[in-house]
């Protein structure tokens, strides 16, 4: 019997999340099998010492969309770049083992499928076309800022469909930053220190971040608090500099790339080719996100009356 190439893979890395693991393949499987196209499932799982391993071999042995892949690394960018690489279907769904998804995002992804675009769709799961992420290079080896290093590329060069739905149901509670971290470490509070350090090192690599952008989302913080994150991010940039890994040359800070690709997309429109009728898109910002698009975006300041429909406080 000749091989079924997927056309659709969904890819993720997991480290220790076996409290959270068996929910997430679930509504992944369930949500690949409501698509009705063959589809694969790549878990890149690095040095899991919570059992998700030894969960996640079990589970493979029994389910053949089901492909696992070891990585003796605790690098999210590099563990995205492999799951890539392993995985053959055209579309290609990032998706986060900590979270559950909603099978009825599955009528989205086939609209956008049907669509044929190079353009990435941004809702509360993402697809790109497997063409896209090698014209943009791909993931690169970075623990924190890899998904929008990689976004900002593709939409800058190919433009994005934005249908953020905001509805509540979407997923799961999302582990909040510090927490997903500190499932990367073992160790005491130097460990911890050092592999926070790194994550905001590579966030300012992968989002081409200054200082000055980093204040910007924190301007609501208390004075004291302030002053300590300006030493932190300094810091952090001085090893953002150091680092061989460049910032993508993309001329100028990779969250405004993203974001005012959505809003460009709002105001076309394109959410109608991918809503079936639906309710227009709702796209949560924080009033620290709202702050530094004032300050950064120029689509965000010239057409906010505009905007102001598919925007809501978060």
């Amino acid at each position: 019997m000749p091989d079924v190439l997927p056309t659709v893979s969904f890819c993720a890395t997991n480290l220790n999340t076996v409290d959270r693991l068996p929910a997430s393949l679930s509504s992944i499987t369930a949500l690949g099998e409501s698509l009705q196209v063959p589809f694969e499932i790549v878990v890149v799982d690095g040095p899991s010492d919570d059992g998700a391993s030894e969960w996640l071999a079990k589970v493979a042995a029994a389910e053949p969309r089901l492909k696992v892949v070891r990585q003796g690394e605790k690098n999210r960018g590099r563990g995205r770049r492999l799951a890539f690489e392993v995985s053959r279907g055209r579309w290609v769904i990032p998706f986060d083992t900590s979270l559950v998804y909603d099978a009825t995002y599955a009528s989205i992804l086939a609209r956008y499928f049907a669509l044929g675009l190079p353009k990435m769709l941004f809702s509360e799961i993402v697809a790109l076309p497997r063409d896209s992420i090698e014209a943009a290079g791909s993931w690169r080896d970075l623990i924190g800022g890899e998904d929008i290093d990689l976004y900002s590329r593709v939409v800058a060069r190919f433009g994005v469909v934005a249908y953020p739905t905001g509805a509540a149901s979407s997923q799961s509670a999302s582990l909040g930053s510090y927490a997903r971290q500190m499932r990367y470490i073992r160790g005491g509070r130097f460990a911890r220190l050092r592999r926070i350090y790194a994550v905001q090192r590579d966030q300012i690599i992968g989002s081409h971040a200054t200082v000055s952008d980093l204040m910007a989302f924190n301007g609501s913080k208390p004075v004291g608090r302030r002053l300590a994150l300006r030493s932190f991010f300094t810091l952090a940039a001085i090893g953002a500099r150091l680092s061989p890994i460049r910032h993508a040359e993309l001329g100028r800070n990779n969250y405004v790339i993203v974001r005012e690709g959505l809003f460009e997309s709002f105001l076309a429109g394109d959410w109608k080719l991918v809503s079936g009728g639906g309710p227009p898109p709702k796209l949560p910002l924080t009033q620290d996100e709202i702050r530094f698009l004032a300050l950064r975006s120029a689509v965000y300041r010239e057409r906010r009356e505009d905007l102001t429909p598919f925007l809501v406080p978060k």
